[in-house]
């Protein structure tokens, strides 16, 4: 064995490595995110419910349940679904949200931002 081969070995394979575990911490972050979301989601669909006339009420409870895990959300992010007619008792809430999650070692390949979206129904109770 010539010197230094094994030492320029642990090299390459430190750089594999640390790739690895650099992707790892950005899916780490989108997964984190995405769970976040669908938490702020039901709480949204909850939310709506029990109060079918109050849009901006559930998207507020979407935005301060994702606030409370460091995610800032607009009122674009967020999208409602009432169910229509006179009888809404028992027809689904859909609550929609998605946001771009920023990556910090994917914009070396170019990749900025991830879209994360999470959905989240629950049945009217009026």
């Amino acid at each position: 064995m010539r010197k230094g081969q094994t030492l320029l070995e642990l090299a390459l394979a430190l750089v594999f490595l640390m790739l690895i575990l650099a992707g790892l911490a950005d899916y780490g972050r989108v997964h984190s995110a995405r769970i976040a979301l669908i938490n702020a989601a039901r709480e949204g669909a909850f939310y709506a419910a029990s109060n079918p006339d109050d849009l901006q009420g559930a998207r507020e409870r979407v935005k301060q349940e994702a606030m409370a895990d460091g995610i800032s959300l607009n009122d674009t992010d967020i999208i409602v679904v009432f169910p229509t007619g006179e009888n809404r008792q028992g027809q689904p809430v859909t609550v929609i949200v998605q946001t771009n999650v920023p990556t910090i070692f994917a914009r070396f390949l170019g990749v900025s931002s991830i879209p994360v979206t999470a959905q989240a129904s629950a049945p009217a109770t009026r």
